[in-house]
């Protein structure tokens, strides 16, 4: 966690006085995903599960399937190797017979909300869950997008099918995020 934010001096205004002192402020890294060797996105978020959020990215946004690719990381860099070269697709309705209680719901908010270091220091990430049977993990990241991809690579590399998990975020749905979810194959979000 230490690397991933610094202890700086700040200019804070409380009921109108400025009172100088310290906090913990995140620190931000934009990393550059290469597919074949060619610029694909530059992306900011923190610089940790590097190679989970190229392959997570990968994934929800339709362009491989993750049996599909070799990933190496070096430092900023995050290059993609495709063994072959075609492009995913999702069917549109997922199928699933996921169920939840309002219960659980209620406590994962609590583990979510209890469970990332970062976000109780700094206040500056979101946090995303996947819930996979009885085990569920988190990832912290100043990107809600970042998050995902990340929590989405782990998912993957733990060999989960999305369509038994359940997401959770701590974070607003925006269309974009919804897409990533959706063309991931998650039947349950929870927000």
């Amino acid at each position: 966690m230490a690397m991933h934010c610094d202890r700086l001096k700040i200019l804070k205004v409380v009921d109108g006085e400025k009172v100088s002192q310290t906090d913990f402020v995140i620190r931000e890294t934009e990393v550059v995903i290469r597919i074949d060797g060619k610029l694909h996105r530059r992306l900011t978020c923190l610089a940790e599960h590097l190679e989970e959020l190229a392959l997570g990215y990968l994934f929800d946004e339709g362009i491989v399937s993750p049996d599909d690719v070799d990933i190496e990381v070096d430092c900023q860099t995050i290059s993609v190797s495709r063994k072959r070269k075609t492009q995913i697709r999702k069917p549109a309705v997922i199928g699933s017979d996921l169920n939840v209680i309002s219960s659980q719901i209620l406590a994962w908010a609590d583990e979510l909300n209890t469970s990332c270091p970062l976000h109780i220091k700094t206040g500056g990430t979101h946090i995303v869950g996947i819930v996979h049977g009885d085990v569920m993990f988190f990832v912290e990241d100043i990107s809600r997008h970042c998050a995902i991809d990340k929590a989405i690579g782990i998912a993957l590399r733990n060999g989960y099918e999305m369509s038994d998990c359940i997401i959770v975020t701590s974070c607003r749905q925006t269309i974009s995020a919804m897409k990533k979810e959706i063309m991931a194959g998650f039947p349950i979000v929870v927000s």
